[in-house]
């Protein structure tokens, strides 16, 4: 039940993310108009990117879920906490880009801790198919 839980709760944040980066990336380009906006909306596109590839990784169990999911997290940190810089002109502070960045690194780090765990076999299957290690 639990692998199951954090199995479906990954899938749901890979697969949500990725379809809202994808289209926003875009869709939001030309609205872009700084070199530090511009590598936000193309930061978006990649996590959308990643986080869809994960999401169908994940949804099948292929191993490669994991490095797709830690690609998907350091991207969603890049842009959680650049993101904050980029467009809140001088009300800028450093303060909201640590918070924006710690915030989305845990959910990432969340996220790439549940494709490891579905994605890895436990011991009871391991010593029902013999393949103990």
């Amino acid at each position: 039940m639990g692998r199951k839980a954090v199995w479906i709760v990954a899938i749901l944040l890979l697969f949500n993310t990725g379809l809202v980066g994808f289209y926003n990336g875009v869709t939001e380009f030309a609205e872009a108009h700084t070199p530090l906006q511009k590598s936000v909306t193309a930061g978006v596109f990649v996590y959308g990117i990643f986080g869809l590839s994960a999401a169908v990784a994940l949804l099948v169990r292929h191993r490669w879920s994991v490095p797709l999911s830690a690609a998907w997290a350091v991207v969603v940190t890049y842009v959680a906490s650049t993101a904050a810089l980029a467009y809140a002109g001088e009300d800028a502070t450093i303060g909201s880009a640590i918070s924006g960045g710690v915030g989305a690194g845990l959910i990432g780090l969340f996220v790439v801790w549940c494709a490891r765990k579905v994605t890895r076999p436990t011991i009871v299957e391991d010593r029902q198919s013999g393949d103990v290690r």
